[in-house]
């Protein structure tokens, strides 16, 4: 049985147990409300305006892409062309840079949290974008910075702090007039634009009670992702990002320090291996010497499978590498997709949509054999085991306390494991490669499918030999 098959079976018994969970849920107890932080589940794909695409050549002004300081063109219409080949890459949200009147091309000086630079386009751009990408199941998500602000902003305080990118900026100004000034700015957003959700840059403690303001007003309206707070609520994995960089970046390094207690995967955390602020994870790689795709590839399958949500920065799919240890702010090189990396993404995020496990299941390290690791995602409905095998050689992890009428197939790559006169599930890997398994019952051999194979050979065979007859005949 081919992985189509597979994943298609996957998913009509997912539908299946889905469709039953809902109604037994919806006869037992009344209705809740949920606020929209407590549906977070995404694969983001990060858009930096500027240097995405350009739409729109009525709003280049003073455009210069020989100046790496200069705009260069990306705007919103960029965005909207290119919606088709997000979703297709199996991206469920969009998150863009900060696209507010500010004194840079990246966006993270503001000058007015309330008005879109023209360079980016207009509020009608915004809302056809955000139309658009609704229509295609997308959400689409914007930067708001407060922890720094341009000096010529209206609530620039007279303190200077080092802003992002080298930046001297002020700090927001903290006060009832700006507070309210902030809320206005973001219903603005949410409102009128109809974004789903708000990502905000902020400092502790200076911005924290205007984070749980914001938090707060929003509500059902839309999630807040924040950055630089150590507030609850939808957050950031920096403390990942540094260590699954460290371990991913060359082969032989074993996983196992991710699943320490002190990174705490959560439903509402964000996984990243590279953003507009770090350099490119495929730099890191290629310094060590390493294959960027193969070891993309690895990445990916981890950020699809752990709780949270996922967030792939512009360009990661080529994979881009701008040769430095700095971010990377070029133009987005879309016209060098990686196929193998595309193709990789789209099988993640359909079994991650189908899977209940993969959605909100438990997480547990079951298994370890040298830098080769197995965890599993467990739900009510299913199980998932997930192996990595970031050895330099073949690995074997064995697995245990599985039932012995069971099997585990791979559904990113088709193989099927069954259990061992020792009890066991033994899931072995080639080196740098990953696999995702469902338990499943235990088909066995199937037989109708190997004989239609036989009698299609063999018609094959047949009918190559009666040609070759034929032919002989004519030439005689």
């Amino acid at each position: 049985m081919d992985i189509d098959s597979k994943r298609g079976r996957f998913m009509n018994k997912i539908k299946k147990g889905a469709v039953a969970a809902i109604v037994c849920f919806i006869l037992m107890i009344p209705a809740i409300p949920l606020h929209a932080a407590d549906q977070l589940d995404e694969r983001i794909y990060y858009i930096l305006v500027d240097r995405f695409v350009n739409g729109n050549n009525e709003n280049d002004h003073n455009i210069n892409v020989e100046d790496p300081e200069a705009y260069h063109g990306g705007d919103i219409a960029g965005i909207i062309d290119k919606l088709p080949e997000i979703k297709q890459k199996g991206f469920s949200a969009i998150n863009l840079s900060p696209i507010m009147v500010s004194e840079s091309y990246h966006g993270f000086d503001t000058t007015d949290h309330q008005l879109i630079d023209e360079q980016f386009g207009t509020m009608e751009d915004l809302k056809e974008l955000v139309e658009q990408a609704h229509e295609q199941d997308i959400k689409v998500i914007l930067d708001f910075v407060i922890s720094q602000v341009s000096s010529s902003h209206p609530f620039a305080s007279a303190e200077q702090v080092g802003g992002y990118f080298d930046q001297s900026l002020s700090k927001l100004e903290i006060t009832s007039e700006s507070t309210s000034y902030i809320n206005d700015a973001i219903k603005l957003w949410v409102e009128e634009a109809g974004v789903d959700g708000i990502h905000v840059y902020a400092d502790e403690p200076e911005n924290g009670e205007l984070i749980d303001r914001i938090t707060e007003n929003l509500q059902d309206q839309a999630f807040v992702i924040t950055e630089g707070t150590d507030r609850s609520g939808i957050a950031m994995n920096h403390d990942f990002q540094q260590e699954a960089v460290n371990l991913l970046s060359n082969p032989g390094e074993s996983l196992e320090p991710l699943f320490d207690q002190e990174y705490a995967f959560t439903a509402n955390g964000i996984n990243y291996m590279e953003s507009v602020l770090t350099s490119r994870f495929a730099f890191e790689a290629v310094r060590e010497g390493y294959h960027p795709v193969t070891r993309w590839k690895l990445a990916s399958t981890l950020l699809y499978t752990l709780p949270g949500s996922s967030l792939f920065y512009q360009g990661g799919e080529v994979p881009m590498d701008n040769g430095q240890a700095e971010p990377d702010h070029r133009m987005a090189e879309l016209n060098k997709e990686d196929e193998e990396i595309i193709q990789h993404l789209e099988k993640l995020s359909q079994i991650r949509e189908s899977s209940q496990a993969l959605s909100e299941g438990e997480l547990e390290l079951v298994g370890q054999a040298g830098a080769m690791t197995v965890f599993k995602r467990t739900s009510a409905e299913e199980t998932m085991y997930i192996a990595v095998n970031n050895d330099t050689k073949t690995q074997v992890v064995p697995v245990e306390d599985i039932d012995s009428d069971m099997q585990l197939t791979g559904l990113l790559e088709d193989d099927i494991v069954r259990r061992q006169d020792d009890g066991t599930y033994r899931i072995a890997l080639e080196r740098e490669t990953s696999n995702i398994f469902i338990v499943e019952e235990n088909k066995g051999i199937n037989w109708f499918f190997i004989t239609m194979m036989v009698i299609i050979f063999g018609g094959f065979v047949a009918f190559i030999t009666a040609l070759n007859i034929k032919v002989k005949h004519r030439t005689k």
